[in-house]
């Protein structure tokens, strides 16, 4: 990739999503030499994850997110539709999915993307425990299929819940990330209201994210 790499201040976190979460952490840290971490599951949804930090190239020193691995919960049953969170279930092999932002004012961005007739799907309360027994709650946008291919973010408030990137996590360099569209400009006016226009948007044939990882072990690119 070239050096365009601004990565959106307001970005919350990447979701990897795999069709078997000990595979796919296990492919993330051949790949990079990091071992993500238990996070939890999401009781009633099918799913748990596994977590790695994220260090965002630009960001101010100590500022970080995180990247969440996605998959089917062995220790639940899937749900009768058969359909996952974040589209999970279609995941075929690791996939950088879609990704978070958490704009200020998590209302007011509801408010103007409803105003200006983006279609993000619905809020939904979400919480789960984590690996060491914490309670985290949040709210989000949810669509299923995800708008534009995942390539649109979903809108997240923490609320009074600490952050997953607060934890002491393994952490990954973010070298680069952008969002490819066959509509740049249009897909950057949608960002802009949602509160990620300093995202990086680029020409593309297809809907997606591009990102690349470094780790002490080498270099995930998507």
């Amino acid at each position: 990739m070239d050096s365009l790499n601004t990565i959106p201040a307001q970005l919350d976190h990447l979701i990897i999503t795999v069709p078997d979460l000990d595979a796919g952490v296990a492919a993330v840290e051949e790949a990079t030499g990091l071992r993500a971490v238990p996070g939890g599951s999401h009781p009633g949804r099918g799913t748990a994850n596994y977590l790695l930090g994220l260090t965002p190239n630009g960001w101010p020193e100590g500022a970080h997110t995180y990247l969440e691995i996605l998959g089917p919960d062995p220790q639940q049953e899937p749900p009768a539709d058969g359909t996952l969170p974040l589209d999970a279930h279609l995941a075929a092999e690791p996939t950088l999915q879609t990704w978070a932002i958490h704009p200020p004012a998590f209302l007011a961005k509801i408010a103007a993307a409803n105003t200006a007739g983006i279609d993000f799907g619905e809020v939904q309360d979400m919480a789960r425990d984590t690996a060491e027994g914490d309670r985290l709650e949040w709210r989000l946008t949810t669509r299923s299929p995800l708008p534009h291919g995942g390539a649109q973010p979903f809108l997240i408030d923490w609320g009074e819940s600490v952050h997953p990137a607060e934890a002491a996590l393994p952490a990954l360099e973010l070298l680069d990330f952008r969002v490819e569209s066959p509509e740049p400009e249009a897909a950057q006016q949608v960002l802009e209201v949602l509160g990620a226009g300093d995202t990086a948007v680029v020409a593309g044939s297809d809907c997606r994210l591009r990102a690349r990882l470094r780790g002490p072990g080498g270099v995930l690119e998507f």
